[in-house]
């Protein structure tokens, strides 16, 4: 028995000295369009950057790590968001990466490891699916795509079976990479912008027959596009015309930490600490990860300056006439703020209720003040001068600081400032929403 004992612990720490091994990656940036080159983990499907390497004058790099757990790395100059311009390869500690990068690909040069090799067979045969998969646009469109797919298919089981590596976990890896990278370029086909989109009858056998249940797993987390291939999943498993609630979306998602990782995703695109407070109660029995508490809590940290009774941005912009009006001299009344300019339609259709409401509280202690980000200021001019828009309005161009400090890059934006100059919501519901009215109401009385 002791020595059947001495015998694992043996191996368990000749294993754990195998990942406590550093790998070496010696590369080459063809035709580079910067000279940093980035090393990245994967995290719960997205990847991370732990490393960065600078290219000489002949575009060489070279990284030397510890990997901190075997399995998938990134390794490249594009974006960790896009992922364009970054490949993955596998690292479980004592190997060597000998590698070229050129602008949409990349080649294995001299020695390599057989999990390398393996996947770089793999991803020399999908490029033009993976290509075609992932980039918006293009001349590709469903008629010759989805014949493409439905032939790819039936070559995948031979694909899975004809890799034995030796390396007995990640041979057993490589038919789910496989699978997983053949429905996420799949099923990203469909969502990128195209100059033909099929119908619901004219989709091919493997979308009508796609389980995304399949893929619904903590497996896609390994996977440097996880996230990503998580909205793909929700997106094919609901009924998009039926116009589900995010409620829905979320249950049709099935171990609580993908729910989480799909919550997060909207989580962090949360313009106030008021809407950050609403799904953050909701959904945070998800947030089960380390990670993904972390998450949630830099979104918090970021939008703290948005909470409900915090001293408000202190604006301060001209009128038609050259005047500066500042929130501070509104002290007393109740300010809306509207971010807007002449060329956002949304913004026009909110001008009907926009007026009505600056009827419906003349005479009460409510300021409408109109920001225009417009660039175009004469323009700006012009149409205040036709329109004769009601409330305070000013002009602040783009790239000002009341949008900076909000973080406003999408308009109409509606900002409510209460009569002692605290944010009431740096997202106020908009003119044409009764709940805008209640708000107001609401602070009036106090």
């Amino acid at each position: 028995m002791k020595k059947t004992i001495l015998i694992v612990a043996a191996i368990m720490t000749s294993l754990f000295a195998l990942a406590q091994k550093p790998s070496n990656i010696n590369g080459t940036l063809v035709t580079p369009v910067t000279k940093k080159v980035g090393l990245f983990k994967v995290l719960n499907g997205r990847l991370v950057e732990i490393a960065t390497s600078m290219t000489d004058s002949k575009g060489r790099f070279a990284f030397r790590f510890t990997p901190e757990y075997e399995g998938l790395y990134a390794v490249g100059a594009g974006n960790p968001l896009s992922q364009q311009g970054l490949y993955r390869f596998y690292f479980k500690g004592d190997e060597v990466l000998n590698v070229q990068l050129e602008k949409d690909s990349y080649a294995l040069v001299e020695k390599n490891t057989p999990e390398n090799e393996a996947l770089y067979a793999w991803d020399k045969q999908s490029k033009t699916f993976r290509d075609k998969g992932l980039t918006a646009g293009g001349m590709s469109t469903y008629v010759d795509f989805f014949p493409e797919v439905e032939a790819f298919k039936v070559k995948l089981d031979g694909i899975k079976k004809g890799v034995k590596t030796g390396n007995a976990k990640f041979d057993q890896f490589f038919p789910e990479i496989v699978d997983y990278d053949f429905a996420y370029y799949a099923t990203s086909f469909l969502q990128m912008p195209r100059t033909a989109h099929p119908s619901k009858e004219e989709m091919s056998d493997y979308y009508t027959e796609f389980k995304s249940d399949k893929y619904l797993t903590l497996e896609l987390l390994k996977f440097p596009y996880g996230d990503r291939f998580l909205g793909n999943l929700v997106f094919r498993k609901v009924d998009l015309s039926s116009k589900p609630t995010f409620d829905k979306m979320v249950e049709a998602i099935g171990p609580d930490e993908l729910k989480g990782q799909y919550v997060l995703q909207r989580l962090e695109g949360a313009r106030s600490y008021q809407d950050f407070q609403e799904m953050n109660t909701t959904y945070k029995k998800y947030f089960i990860l380390p990670e993904q508490l972390e998450r949630a809590k830099t979104v918090e940290t970021k939008l703290v300056e948005t909470k409900t009774g915090v001293p408000a941005f202190q604006f301060s912009f001209p009128d038609l006439k050259g005047k500066n009006t500042s929130l501070s001299d509104l002290k007393g009344k109740v300010v809306l703020v509207d971010m807007w300019a002449t060329w956002c339609g949304p913004c026009r259709a909110e001008e009907p209720h926009w007026e009505q409401l600056n009827e419906l509280y003349k005479d009460k202690a409510v300021a409408f003040v109109g920001v225009s980000v417009d660039q175009d200021k004469p323009k700006w001019e012009e149409y205040l001068k036709t329109k004769n828009l009601k409330g305070i309005q000013l002009h602040a161009g783009s790239g000002n600081d009341l949008s900076t400090a909000y973080k406003i890059n999408s308009i109409p934006r509606y900002i409510l400032i209460d009569k002692a100059g605290n944010l009431i919501n740096a997202d106020s519901p908009r003119p044409s929403d009764a709940k805008l009215k209640e708000l107001i109401n609401q602070y009036l009385a106090k």
